[in-house]
């Protein structure tokens, strides 16, 4: 408010300096719209979470609520789960494997290491 009544001092009121005058005042519309607009914008943001999203979440937790699975659904997720944790179990066992081998690849590379240097001509 102090700048606001600032910049209405600076405004010239003698009719010789009528251009500048004009200048001035669509300078502080400007500003004062520019104000504005940054005021509203933060309090949209807060509006449409208050009275939109808010309610609207409100309703899609009670209708998820309500959903329930056909016996088809039902059953067809059963076969899908019984599926997933067939491969889940293969994984694992390959995971085993590939471990094993990672550990005799090093030992082999620890072997071959320590034999390199005793072969080797003085």
């Amino acid at each position: 408010e102090g700048q606001l009544c600032k910049w209405l001092a600076e405004i010239p009121t003698e009719s010789n300096q009528i251009d500048d005058a004009v200048d001035k005042v669509q300078m502080l519309v400007l500003r004062t719209y520019s104000f504005i607009r940054s005021q509203v914008c933060d309090q949209v943001e807060l509006f449409s979470e208050s009275f939109f999203k808010l309610p609207m979440m409100r309703r899609l937790e009670e209708d998820m609520a309500m959903i329930e699975l056909s016996e088809e659904d039902h059953e067809n997720y059963k076969i899908r789960r019984e599926r997933l944790e067939g491969e889940i179990k293969r994984a694992k066992t390959h995971n085993v494997e590939i471990e094993a081998c990672i550990v005799r690849i090093q030992g082999f590379l620890l072997t071959c290491a320590a034999r390199a240097p005793a072969s080797m001509p003085k």
